[in-house]
């Protein structure tokens, strides 16, 4: 009886898995920049993450922004620099293998001051895309 409920509880698990392939995307363009959203809510059903690929142009860059949520980043290829605060007075600069971790409400502003395109996988706690700016509460 308890092998049979398992096996249920597996099965039913296993079929919840799903691929997103490139054409499935949800892909916004938003900050000047390019980002794909592979595991969303609207995507595969997810109800505490998202992940998106994303490629910054050289010389591209976002408007002061922030999330009610922990973001984490991973660079593939490039370099950036993320101003931080509302203020823009503190910055970090991330090259490709780093990861770059983004706490709840902190303002950041990537730029890619470099020569390449920097791609980056984003990894976030919430299912949705919500991006604030500095004169918005959550």
């Amino acid at each position: 009886m308890i092998s049979e409920v398992l096996d249920t509880c597996i099965s039913q698990q296993v079929s919840s898995v799903v691929v997103v392939h490139d054409p499935e995307r949800i892909c916004d363009t938003d900050h000047g920049y390019v980002r794909g959203w592979g595991v969303t809510e609207e995507t595969v059903g997810s109800k505490h993450l998202s992940m998106a690929h994303g490629l910054i142009p050289p010389g591209a860059g976002a408007t002061p922004h922030y999330h009610p949520f922990e973001t984490a980043i991973y660079i593939i290829t490039g370099t950036c620099r993320v101003l931080l605060g509302v203020e823009k007075d503190t910055f970090v600069d991330i090259k490709a293998g780093d990861f770059l971790y983004i706490p709840t409400g902190v303002v950041h502003c990537p730029v890619n001051c470099g020569q390449e395109v920097m791609e980056y996988i984003v990894g976030r706690s919430s299912p949705q895309e919500i991006c604030l700016y500095p004169d918005q509460k959550c």
